[in-house]
């Protein structure tokens, strides 16, 4: 089997759950789409139409050129993504990540730690932090991006080649309250039943 490269979205959703990806690389059907995916999708599109006339007060920089939609790819790591806004100022460069929540979830700063690892590669400068924006809340929240978040990407990257390689199934996340709205649920039979 031919994996093809990986995506950032197969970062942050290992993270959030490892049978996502999994389920998504080794079942033979169109995935699944939720109200809640259309709603995310709308709500990015308006965010990036308000962004552009923003200053960047928000992230506390005074000055820099914002790229929306920005394509990431690096061959190295087989990684690839669309960030939603990159800053450019003369001394860094900065990811932004809008997000429909309240608050940052640790699959969110693995995300942004991936967007970072493809910036690096894409543009060959050091990216430092990166920013969630919460879009209902109107506020950036920074992520710092650490020598260790880089090697957990690494890491997940393998787990999740690993296990599709081997059509090895990857236990289900402990946090049980975010099966509810898994697009993948019905194949969890275990989880269903109480097991796993």
């Amino acid at each position: 089997m031919n994996l093809p490269d990986l995506t950032v979205t197969d970062v942050r959703q290992y993270v959030y759950c490892p049978r996502i990806p999994y389920y998504r690389y080794t079942l033979p059907l169109e995935r699944p789409v939720t109200a809640k995916m259309d709603l995310g999708r709308e709500e990015h599109e308006s965010t990036s139409a308000k962004e552009s006339r923003r200053t960047l007060k928000a992230y506390g920089i005074k000055e820099g050129e914002r790229r929306f939609g920005v394509d990431l790819y690096s061959r190295h790591l087989h990684l690839r993504g669309r960030i939603d806004m990159v800053i450019f100022t003369r001394y860094e460069l900065v990811p932004v990540e809008y997000k429909m929540t309240s608050d940052v979830g640790l699959h969110h700063k693995y995300q942004l730690a991936a967007y970072a690892m493809l910036a690096e590669h894409t543009c060959s400068q050091t990216v430092s932090r990166a920013f969630v924006y919460l879009t209902p809340e109107k506020r950036a929240v920074e992520v710092p991006i650490t020598a260790a978040m880089r090697e957990r990407v690494r890491g997940v990257l393998a787990e999740l080649r690993r296990s599709v390689w081997n059509e090895r199934l990857p236990a289900p996340t402990p946090h049980r309250g975010r099966c509810y709205g898994c697009e993948y649920r019905r194949f969890c039979g275990d989880v269903l039943a109480g097991g796993a």
